[in-house]
Order: C-alpha cells, then structure tokens, then sequence
C-alpha cells in the first residue's frame, strides 16, 4: 500500500514538475533547438503548445504528458533505472526521494526475504 502511494504520489509530482521541460520536447528537424530575434527555437517556448502554435504540428513531447505516462516513469525510475535525467529542480527532488524510497520499498524487504531462506535451508551461520 505504501509503495502504492509513493507511486501515486511521486508519478503527480512529476507531471506537475516535468510538464513544460523543454529537455523533453522533440521538434522537427526544420526548427532551429535556439533561436535568434528574427526566429525563435524549439527551446524558446514555454510549452509544448506554445511551440505547436508557431510551427503547427511539428513539436512533440512524449514524456510526461500526462498523469498515466507520467505514472509509467515513476515506475521505472521507482525500480532504479534512470532513462531520462534531464530533470527540472523540482523533478530532481522527487528523484531524489524516489532513490531514497525505492531502497527501504525493495532492498530492505528483498534482504529480509533472502535472510529467511537461507535460515531456512541452513546457512544461517548461528549453529
């Protein structure tokens, strides 16, 4: 149930945060990433949007746009694998909590397992 929460939880806080990074916009190839005075790039928009306004469908974001993908990469980043780092600072807190929870959610209740077991089939060491 806990893990649950911390799921729910950290996956809303990463929409919130990590909605309008411009780290995870991809445009086309057309669209200079920075722009000048005269045109602006991919990365000079605040969103996703903003950017769709100027050049129409040519950019996209697929990370974090909305609760359920942002739910799939909390899973992953819960497990310990980190795809994607190009955080906001917020984003980074949550990160960091995540590394924090993610080892007494699996490595501590992994180790106690394993110590059972091997209790289990003697090699507990304490004869």
């Amino acid at each position: 149930l806990m893990a649950l929460i911390i799921w729910i939880i950290c996956g809303s806080l990463f929409f919130i945060f990590e909605e309008n990074n411009p780290n995870w916009r991809e445009c086309d190839s057309s669209i200079p990433p920075w722009g000048n005075d005269a045109i602006p790039g991919c990365y000079d928009f605040a969103t996703t949007a903003a950017c769709n306004e100027v050049y129409p469908e040519m950019c996209k974001q697929e990370a974090f746009t909305d609760i359920p993908n942002s739910l799939y990469y909390t899973a992953v980043f819960l497990v310990g694998e980190w795809g994607l780092v190009d955080f906001t600072w917020p984003g980074r807190l949550v990160c960091m909590f995540l590394c924090v929870a993610g080892i007494g959610l699996y490595a501590i209740p992994t180790g106690a397992l394993f110590d059972s077991f091997g209790a289990i089939i003697g090699m507990g060491g304490d004869d």
